[in-house]
């Protein structure tokens, strides 16, 4: 029942009212935890995951509440590390229920990880989207970070860099440290959050970390960090999968990926809606171009929040419906390496059918 009712909010309404009218019925569970709010386009996921393993490593009880899932809805709410249990969230669901302010989907998502994490040294919030009025702002932050910035969401956030930065600069707090990944659009992070202060990439997690006053192992965490569907490679079959789900987010992911590529590989492609389809799919053509692929597979991502769609560019000759289909035709070719890239949704699909989602497979620490 509490699942069909969690399912029944699908959609979207940015603001913050109605979730902190729940927040106050709830007891305010993020009162009761010290909390890091992170925003970001690309890498806050990335960066969610490495913070809250490195504080469990240093013997914290730390919770993160993370978006979309890949395989599951659990996944979006982690205790040290593991996601909760099916219990646990369908028990953390029944009391939002009960406190019910005509909640969206993700809104009652992030309130479920604020009750089932209560008593957590720490809790790591990722943003869904943009900053100044997602459901996560209604959170007493205790410090906050901001990832890479690029151009998304354009018909939401803004159709500027600047506009984009502001509206992600909106989880700044006053008197809350403000660490912000070095940016072209800095006055605009500086208008709304004048306390900011701008790091190297490199320098971003290790600066925040140390001024928390706490024990944390970053060196550790790096070495081993588990994060499904990003950069995550599979021995049997040979796989590399990533989740790039934005032009930038492409491009930087296959600079990454063009050095990993045999001679011999295939590619497997699915997405959801773009803003700007050809500018997500420009830097996949380029690659393709430069290093060809022995096939070119596209299939529809299920389950996501929105329907996955077959981009009408001749650069696919070969489209599946389901990724189930689209896996067997990968693996069939035999190539020393399958390359799984776009949705995140696609990647969740692909490790469910692989067998590759229990609790152990998914927590952020690698299993020895």
């Amino acid at each position: 029942m509490v699942r069909r009712w969690l399912e029944s909010r699908r959609g979207m309404s940015l603001g913050l009212q109605r979730v902190e009218m729940a927040l106050e019925s709830l007891g305010r569970p993020d009162k009761k935890m010290k909390i890091i709010h992170v925003a970001g386009s690309n890498g806050k996921g990335t960066a969610c995951a490495t913070i809250a393993l490195a504080l469990q490593l240093g013997g914290h009880k730390v919770g993160l509440f993370t978006s979309p899932h890949v395989s599951r809805i659990e996944e979006r709410v982690r205790i040290n590390g593991c996601p909760i249990s099916s219990e646990s969230f369908d028990k953390s669901l029944a009391k939002i229920r009960d406190v019910d302010e005509e909640l969206t989907f993700f809104e009652i998502t992030y309130l479920a990880a604020l009750v089932a994490c209560e008593g957590v040294d720490w809790m790591i919030l990722e943003t869904g989207l943009g900053g100044r009025l997602d459901a996560t702002r209604s959170a007493d932050a205790d410090f906050c970070l901001i990832t890479s910035l690029s151009l998304e969401h354009s018909d939401i956030l803004g159709n500027t860099l600047e506009e984009i930065a502001i509206e992600k600069a909106g989880i700044y707090r006053p008197g809350i440290p403000l660490f912000v990944e070095e940016n072209s659009v800095e006055s605009a992070i500086i208008s709304v959050g004048p306390e900011a202060i701008f790091l190297p990439k490199e320098e971003l997690i290790e600066t925040l970390l140390s001024n928390l006053g706490v024990e944390y192992n970053l060196a550790q965490a790096r070495r081993l960090l588990n994060w499904p569907a990003r950069m995550q490679f599979i021995d049997s079959p040979a796989m590399l999968l990533d989740s790039a789900h934005n032009p930038s987010g492409m491009e930087f992911a296959l600079s990454r990926i063009e050095q990993e590529l045999p001679e011999n590989w295939v590619l497997l492609f699915g997405t959801s809606p773009q803003n700007d389809m050809e500018a997500f799919l420009q830097p996949l053509k380029q690659l393709c171009a430069r290093k060809s692929p022995r096939e070119v597979i596209l299939t529809k991502p299920q389950g996501g929040r929105y329907p996955g769609v077959f981009p009408d560019d001749e650069l696919f000759d070969i489209r599946y419906e389901e990724p189930a289909d689209a896996l067997t035709h990968a693996i069939s070719c035999e190539a020393d390496l399958i390359l799984s890239i776009g949705s995140l949704y696609l990647q969740g699909n692909i490790l469910a059918l692989l067998g590759l989602d229990s609790d152990e497979h998914l927590s952020l620490m690698t299993q020895a």
